[in-house]
């Protein structure tokens, strides 16, 4: 049997089963509400106290920005589904450091890589400053 006829045999279902598999590790992670709180006094959060720091908790990326807001979005990079999303504290924005996609603050795409934008989550300090909420 050549090449061609092994193939032609497989039919229709090897086909539907190769492309399956292919769509379901192109598409994009599902990542549910987000809704969490950071005591801002703890260790792994004192980062958030100085501006242009972040932390990566809860697969988010939690920033304090460098006029001193806070800021979250998802670590998921909208371009290949990687979780490589930063915060530049240079420029001011998020960077996928996988390829290269930049997004503003608001989620907006600045470039090729970025265009599918990113997801942004809410940020909330509490009255006392002391803890910070992240949410959808």
């Amino acid at each position: 049997m050549t090449r061609k006829e092994f193939l032609k045999s497989l039919g229709i279902g090897a086909a539907f089963v190769v492309t399956t598999s292919c769509f379901q590790s192109c598409t994009k992670e599902i990542i549910g509400p987000v809704d969490f709180s950071l005591d801002l006094d703890s260790a792994s959060n004192l980062k958030l106290k100085t501006n242009g720091e972040y932390i990566v908790t809860n697969n988010c990326v939690v920033a304090r920005t460098i006029d001193g807001k806070y800021v979250a979005c998802t670590i998921v990079c909208s371009h290949e589904q990687r979780k490589e999303v930063i915060y530049d504290n240079v420029n001011n924005i998020y960077a996928c450091t996988a390829h290269g996609a930049e997004f503003d603050l608001a989620g907006k795409g600045l470039n090729k890589n970025g265009s599918k934008g990113l997801t942004i989550y809410n940020t909330e300090l509490s009255a006392d400053g002391k803890t910070l909420r992240v949410y959808s």
